[in-house]
């Protein structure tokens, strides 16, 4: 390691859909290294994940050429930069070389990057925002070979055989602890599915939890317990009112649950007892 020691836990973000800068956790993280306190958070490999920059060159070249031709500007690039990051990503889940594999990729980079700054296998927090839900769901999966005896999508096709396999596990997430998703949107890849069929990703350690954030206001957020029992069984989900008196009653709730006291203050709680500061 360097001479340098070695952070006990790692925490590592997610974004959503849409136009989305890198620096997308920076108020999230900003708020959680002044609750958990210096001493705590120099214990703390921190990675934020960033897969936007996949999708926006496609949809910027679309939205120019066709901007002169329709009205509602604003709302109908939300809605191209939303939606064609879900439609680009389940399109291509099959395919290789695609988006799908890219997010999945990086993803997976970073779960190196953290094997390596924790030494081995620690606890991993993972906090993801709507699409990012998806994303992460998707990742779980394919990494449990949910696939019949198929070979599963994505970069779970390759053989990391080069791999230590204590690596290749902890990439697989698991040693995950906490999964925090806020803003989560996965009822609407699954909701034409009978509940029989709708199975969440099997736990990957007897201590693992998932909290589901949800402001009873975003269309895009959705509480996940209803949808099978299997989540059912999974899942706590937390009914929050994101953002302040402009934005908590409405759909721009969506955007504002990383800058909510209700999702960094138990995202803290949960760093400090894993870290055994509480």
């Amino acid at each position: 390691m360097g001479g340098t020691m070695a952070k006990k836990i790692a925490l590592l973000t997610l974004h959503g859909m849409g136009d989305t800068a890198k620096t997308y956790h920076e108020e999230l993280i900003d708020d959680v290294k002044d609750r958990v306190g210096a001493a705590a958070w120099s214990e703390v490999h921190f990675a934020s994940i960033y897969y936007a920059n996949v999708f926006q060159p496609f949809q910027e070249d679309l939205f120019d050429r066709v901007a002169s031709k329709v009205d509602n500007k604003k709302l109908r690039r939300f809605l191209l930069y939303g939606f064609s990051d879900a439609g680009g990503l389940e399109h291509s889940r099959s395919i290789p070389n695609s988006a799908y594999r890219e997010v999945q990729k990086r993803i997976f980079d970073a779960m190196g990057k953290a094997y390596a700054a924790l030494g081995g296998s620690a606890p991993v927090v993972m906090i993801a925002q709507s699409l990012g839900c998806q994303v992460i769901s998707n990742y779980i999966w394919d990494a449990q070979s949910h696939t019949r005896g198929k070979r599963p999508p994505g970069i779970w096709k390759d053989d990391h055989g080069g791999l230590d396999p204590r690596d290749l596990k902890f990439r697989k997430f698991a040693s995950l602890r906490v999964l925090m998703t806020t803003g989560c949107n996965i009822p609407i890849f699954v909701g034409g599915l009978p509940p029989k069929r709708i199975i969440p990703i099997k736990k990957p350690n007897g201590k693992f939890v998932w909290e589901n954030y949800y402001d009873e206001d975003d269309p895009l957020g959705w509480p996940l317990q209803d949808l099978s029992t299997g989540y059912s069984k999974l899942v706590r989900d937390i009914e929050i009112s994101a953002g302040g008196p402009l934005t908590r009653w409405n759909a721009f709730s969506h955007s504002q649950y990383w800058g909510d006291s209700d999702v960094q203050e138990p995202l803290a709680r949960h760093l400090l007892a894993l870290l055994g500061r509480r």
